[in-house]
C-alpha cells in the first residue's frame, strides 16, 4: 500500500560499518487533506533516533517505513488496521523480524502534532519526532501497555530524545504519557 500523494523520499541512512546496525528509512508524507508546508523539510533527527534505538537494541539492520499523514488518513488507517474509529498520533507495526534486523512501518499524525503542540509550548517537528520514536521503539520491541513497560518505553523515548538534541524532552514525555494513558483505558 502507498501512501504517497505527494512528497516522498528514500534516505539511506548508511552503509553498515564494524559496529554500526545498517538503517534504512523509508519517509512518505501524504498530506493532502492538511497544510503541507508545515512539514516539508526532512528532519535529521529522525534518521538519528533510528540509528539511535537500532544500537539500543543491537538491531544489525534496521527498516522503518515512516508515513506522516493527516488526521483523516490516519483516523481511516486506524479503522482498517486497529478496527479504532478515531485518529491517533501514532500507530507502529512489525512487519518482519529475523536474526537481529526488524522491519516495521510507522504512521504518524502531523496534523495532531500541529494541533498539540501550539498548546504545549513547542514545535510541531518536536512533536511529531516523538510520536516518530515512539513508533520506532514499538517496532524495536517495546510495549506499553503494562505500566511497568510504559515506564520503561518512556525513559528509553526520554533518553532518545536528548540523544538528537530535544533538550525539552522530559515535558514531551509526560505529556505524551497522560495523553496516551486516557486513550488506553478507554
Amino acid at each position: 500500500m502507498s501512501l504517497c500523494l505527494g512528497y516522498c523520499e528514500r534516505l539511506p541512512i548508511c552503509k553498515q560499518r564494524m559496529h554500526q546496525p545498517a538503517i534504512e528509512l523509508d519517509i512518505v508524507y501524504h498530506l493532502a487533506e492538511y497544510d503541507e508546508t508545515l512539514f516539508v523539510e526532512e528532519d535529521p533527527r529522525i534518521a538519528q533516533a533510528a540509528r539511535w534505538i537500532a544500537e539500543q537494541f543491537k538491531h544489525r539492520k534496521f527498516y522503518a517505513s515512516i508515513a506522516i499523514v493527516d488526521d483523516a488518513t490516519m483516523r481511516q488507517l486506524n479503522s482498517e488496521r486497529l478496527g479504532h474509529d478515531w485518529p491517533t498520533d501514532v500507530i507502529s507495526f512489525v512487519l518482519d523480524e529475523l536474526d537481529g534486523s526488524v522491519e516495521g512501518e510507522v504512521i504518524a499524525s502531523a496534523q495532531t502534532a500541529s494541533q498539540v503542540c501550539s498548546a504545549a509550548g513547542w514545535s510541531a517537528l518536536d512533536e511529531l519526532l516523538l510520536y516518530i520514536v515512539h513508533g520506532l521503539l514499538h517496532v524495536a520491541g517495546m510495549d506499553d501497555i503494562e505500566s511497568e513497560d510504559r515506564q520503561a518505553m518512556r525513559l528509553m523515548e526520554r533518553e532518545c530524545l536528548m540523544a538528537v538534541g530535544l533538550a525539552q524532552a522530559e515535558q514531551h514525555v509526560l505529556r505524551f504519557d497522560s495523553i496516551n494513558h486516557s486513550e488506553i483505558n478507554e
